[in-house]
């Protein structure tokens, strides 16, 4: 379900994955030189894409969490 919520939060967590992602692949692949140009185009393309994952793995990534998370208290829960 798309509630408000998952909305900002997939527009600022898609903020900062593509920022940070395209500034390493910019900074990788072309170095110093022309690196804000270059990095400004990538993450033209890059951030609308991240966002629109985000919405679309949220649900399936909060699944698999949870279950990782309940098979593993249910084998590390202490006993009295």
């Amino acid at each position: 379900m798309f509630t408000l919520a998952a909305l900002v939060f997939a527009i600022v967590m898609g903020f900062f994955m593509s920022l940070t992602i395209t500034l390493g692949i910019s900074l990788l692949k072309y170095g110093w030189t022309g690196l804000i140009g270059h990095w400004v185009e990538l993450w033209l393309i890059v951030y609308p894409l991240v966002i629109v994952c985000i919405v679309l793995y949220r649900p399936l990534s909060l699944n698999i969490s949870g279950r990782i998370i309940k098979k593993w208290q249910s084998r590390h829960s202490v006993t009295d």
